[in-house]
């Protein structure tokens, strides 16, 4: 399967997860910690990058975006979610404790205190999955 992983990058990340320090994995592959290292931080590098590329990528396909304005309670972010997607004919998979939980989860940076302190798009998509991008990666101001 294509990736944009290496190799190379897998073997250490594989490594890495079974609880090898990069010490003992350049022993094993014969080179020094240092490359390893450097091959586990591109390797991470790659990951988001095809993380934001996917992000991107929903953005693109998603027929509805919703944004979540300064000052939203978060309880009441399933609800605006379900009365957007309802006008679009859309199922969204998940209900309203795993919506809260996964609006938290994935943008805990924005959200203080159940409060939303800076703005954000939940992306609807057709197969009623969602998908987030934090305002400041899109190009308009939305405050």
């Amino acid at each position: 399967m294509e990736s944009f992983l290496t190799d190379t990058q897998i073997k250490v990340l594989k490594l890495r997860k079974k609880g090898l320090t990069q010490e003992e994995i350049a022993k094993l592959m014969n080179t020094s910690r240092a490359n390893i290292c450097m091959i586990e931080r591109r390797a991470k590098e790659n990951i988001e990058k095809a993380r934001n590329t996917l992000k991107i990528y929903e953005s693109i396909i998603s027929p509805i975006k919703l944004v979540v304005y300064k000052d939203t309670d978060v309880f009441q972010i399933p609800k605006l979610i379900y009365e957007t997607s309802n006008k679009h004919n859309i199922h969204i998979i998940y209900n309203s404790l795993e919506l809260i939980d996964i609006v938290y989860n994935n943008m805990k940076n924005n959200i203080e205190k159940r409060i939303v302190k800076k703005p954000f798009v939940i992306n609807i998509l057709e197969d009623g999955n969602i998908s987030f991008m934090d305002c400041s990666l899109i190009k308009n101001d939305i405050d």
